[in-house]
């Protein structure tokens, strides 16, 4: 086909190759990677219209490989990686089925935006910088789970060599955008309020559900961890204890089933279990339970399947509605868990203790949460401390220039209270001068 000549080092060797009827020079090169489809290492075709070209071609894409930035051309879109990357999760288990549905929704709201459809290897600093602000219209906690899948995959399209570093990196730049909305305050019912929610309760049995609502209420837990006990081996009224060690999810289909564990690794817990939980949990094994297949505390015996979350909320709806509980109609069941955790807060249970009961994976998650009931609780007893130093005399504010002995002090004080009963004409004439 021509002339050849080799070249050293493993570098390939420079041929000519006739294409379409015209000649170029052609030579291959093995780069120090894998094909991830084949499990073979990838060869470059390097192209040009002289030798030298090639030469030179070779010798730039040598030097990238040597100093680790080196870039395999890739036509690979953004949101083809994306997919990819969240059916890999799944795939290998990393995912529950809820988990997998709740990414491929913020996929879907990653694909609204035009750089979606972008090769990755085109997105510019611009574009990013328009996904970012297009963003903004989600809540906080929706834009940081998009934050984190667009994250995941700049740096998996950096470790296959498709681009040569991850925007995101710069944190000073492309740092996580704040919502334009403003963040819905968490919050459970006051005082009054839950007292309203017992009574009706206990007046009115018609409603389904009471016996989940007063547990949710009494131990913070989440309904769907309610609805996913066992009978027999999560309830242990022997050492009063209750064992939370999986919660009911949804499939990929949206259909409520069974979970093999909790909603995060710290759910699985054991919550003691106090008198007032006790007789929850007796009443109700005494009055309404019954035996089914799963050996479930609660399950839908007529129909053969399991109570949902979203049916249990709109009884709760309904019944607040009724009532005029709260904002009636506009509350979550979720909130019962919330009035757990409020309670603890008021009656001064520190931040790790409440973490732990409620399973959230981090101190953190509950101080973010809880953070305005935390802020309460500190002004509370801040007072309290205020309050404690002023009834000893302890104030800098009690302490004139006279540094008058606070006995000394009552005296005078006692003997102006004489002078008042008895209407003294000493201390008259003072307070008039005073006056």
């Amino acid at each position: 086909m021509g002339t050849t000549k080799k070249r050293g080092n493993g570098e390939g060797t420079i041929f000519k190759r006739e294409i379409n009827g015209k000649t170029f020079w052609v030579t291959e090169y093995t780069i120090a990677m894998y094909d991830e489809k084949t499990g073979k290492r990838k060869r470059k075709t390097i192209y040009g219209k002289t030798r030298q070209e090639v030469k030179n071609k070779l010798e730039k894409i040598i030097t990238d490989l040597n100093t680790d930035s080196y870039v395999d051309k890739s036509k690979v879109k953004f949101k083809d990686l994306t997919k990819e990357f969240i059916d890999n999760g799944y795939k290998l288990n990393q995912l529950s089925d809820s988990s997998y549905v709740r990414k491929l929704n913020t996929y879907n709201q990653i694909c609204t935006h035009y750089m979606a459809d972008m090769e990755i290897q085109k997105i510019s600093e611009d574009d990013l910088k328009d996904f970012l602000i297009y963003i903004t219209k989600y809540s906080n906690s929706v834009i940081g789970k998009i934050y984190g899948v667009v994250n995941n995959t700049f740096k998996r399209a950096v470790r296959k060599n498709i681009i040569k570093c991850n925007f995101l990196d710069d944190k000073m730049e492309f740092c996580k955008p704040k919502s334009n909305r403003k963040d819905k305050n968490v919050h459970g019912f006051t005082i009054d309020e839950q007292k309203k929610f017992i009574n009706a309760i206990i007046n009115d049995t018609s409603y389904k559900y009471h016996y989940q609502f007063l547990l949710s209420l009494y131990t913070g837990m989440r309904m769907g961890e309610i609805n996913a006990l066992d009978k027999d081996l999560d309830i242990d009224f022997d050492n009063k204890i209750i064992h939370v060690r999986r919660t009911l999810t949804k499939n990929t289909e949206d259909k409520t089933v069974m979970g093999s564990y909790t909603k995060t690794k710290n759910g699985i817990r054991d919550i003691v279990m106090d008198e007032q939980v006790e007789f929850i949990l007796k009443e109700y094994i005494n009055k309404e339970y019954q035996p089914n297949t799963e050996n479930l505390l609660f399950f839908n015996v007529k129909k053969n399947t399991y109570y949902t979350t979203g049916q249990i909320n709109m009884v709760f709806k309904r019944f607040c509605e009724h009532y005029n509980i709260g904002k009636g109609y506009d509350v979550n069941q979720h909130m019962l868990r919330h009035t757990f955790a409020t309670r603890c807060i008021e009656a001064g249970m520190p931040a790790n203790v409440l973490s732990k009961i409620m399973g959230h994976a981090d101190i953190r998650t509950t101080l973010e949460i809880y953070c305005d009931v935390f802020d309460n609780y500190e002004k509370q007893h801040s007072n309290r401390t205020y309050d404690y130093l002023n009834k000893n005399n302890l104030l800098l504010s009690q302490i004139n220039d006279d540094n008058i002995p606070s006995e000394e002090l009552d005296k005078i004080v006692n003997n102006i209270k004489k002078m008042y009963l008895k209407k003294d004409d000493k201390l008259i004439k003072i307070l008039k001068l005073i006056a």
